[in-house]
């Protein structure tokens, strides 16, 4: 077979776990039967760290929410490059790039869905226009990419047909995912001392997050262990709105508010506990990240996140918007240190069977193999 070329779209605008996703399957793609060029419509940090691994990047930032010019630029990108097939990434990018790549003469149309709309948008408004947009254009994709079986089977019970979605799990490439700073390094630059136990929540400043449920259990946790400190990695739209949390739950001296950090395995590496207190997450990223590097995970059971975190054996899952049992959760981790290493390294294991870029990129590529030979998707 010939090489292939794709044509990724990502129109986010927040470095997430789509954002991530793309990062690890165009560093896992065989260059020699995938050639892959990614059209970005925002602007900074993904296009950088996409270039930096080498990936063609097209970057057409989006002037306006209802920019609709962008749809007449990127049909004529699309016309330029000539992929066989087009992928799309998010809501945004859904509705421009099934349309221009149908204007552009592109016949064959693959969609991941990440997350769920109902979700990622809790604005009445936003999620009713976002969600008419989407099944407006719905039909043009031929097959759909879940990223979790939980994430399916919400696409099936939204009319979507089973045998045009194809689960396949996110994956990390393991020889890249992995700290390159000396052990101690972050915790010496945010101000920490060795012995501080410091518990982190990685993700976009995002209600769906949970961050505000982080918040809670923070200042239960310390009732219980004083010395504990927390981290607050990521940016996002609810910053100011969780800064203010902070401030009036009176946690200004022990929540560290990091901002956007790009050396992701070596902050975990240097962490005691993840949380992950997401009221939604169509896969969980970010606790297969934790687990690589050792690090013990504290979740919600929603989603895709019981997929990934198994209670008891690579982690401790919770009710959704139970602070109580998340601040227990994240006390027990702390002080059994030793079942807590048997968890992360039970976890290590799992991510090296199940959750590799490698894996994924092949469930990949046989899937738009699939659609190119036009079988029934």
């Amino acid at each position: 077979m010939n090489q292939l070329r794709v044509l990724h779209i990502i129109g986010g605008g927040e470095f997430g776990g789509a954002e991530r996703h793309i990062l690890n399957l165009c560093a896992s793609l065989d260059s020699r039967k995938v050639a892959i060029t990614v059209v970005c419509l925002f602007e900074e940090p993904f296009a950088r760290m996409a270039k930096e691994i080498g990936v063609n990047v097209l970057v057409m930032p989006m002037r306006h929410k209802l920019d609709i010019g962008t749809l007449s630029r990127l049909t004529e990108v699309i016309k330029k490059n000539r992929p066989d097939l087009v992928h799309t990434h998010g809501v945004r990018a859904n509705l421009l790039g099934r349309l221009a790549a149908k204007m552009a003469g592109v016949n064959r149309i693959v969609t991941t869905v990440h997350s769920l709309l109902v979700r990622d948008y809790p604005d009445f408004w936003s999620r009713l226009a976002n969600s008419w947009t989407e099944r407006l254009t719905r039909g043009l994709t031929d097959h759909f990419i879940a990223v979790s079986q939980g994430l399916k089977n919400a696409l099936i019970a939204d009319g979507i047909p089973e045998n045009k979605i194809t689960v396949i799990y996110n994956g990390l490439d393991l020889d890249r995912f992995r700290p390159c700073l000396p052990p101690g390094t972050y915790r010496h630059w945010l101000g920490y001392e060795e012995g501080v136990p410091l518990v982190a929540i990685v993700a976009r400043l995002h209600s769906v997050k949970g961050h505000s449920f982080f918040l809670q259990a923070a200042a239960e946790v310390l009732k219980v262990i004083p010395r504990v400190r927390f981290l607050v990695v990521g940016t996002g739209p609810d910053e100011a709105v969780l800064k203010e949390m902070t401030a009036k739950l009176g946690l200004q001296e022990v929540v560290n508010f990091t901002g956007f950090i790009t050396e992701i395995p070596d902050l975990m590496a240097d962490m005691d506990v993840l949380v992950i207190p997401s009221l939604w997450e169509g896969f969980g990223l970010t606790a297969i990240e934790a687990m690589t590097v050792g690090l013990p995970v504290v979740a919600t059971e929603v989603g895709g996140l019981p997929e990934v975190v198994r209670p008891g054996e690579t982690g401790i899952l919770v009710p959704s918007s139970d602070v109580p049992s998340l601040a227990k959760g994240i006390i027990w981790v702390l002080q059994h240190p030793k079942e807590a290493s048997q968890m992360a390294e039970n976890g290590r294991q799992i991510v090296s069977q199940q959750f590799s870029s490698k894996g994924m990129a092949r469930k990949t590529e046989l899937t738009y193999q699939k659609v190119m030979r036009c079988d029934p998707c």
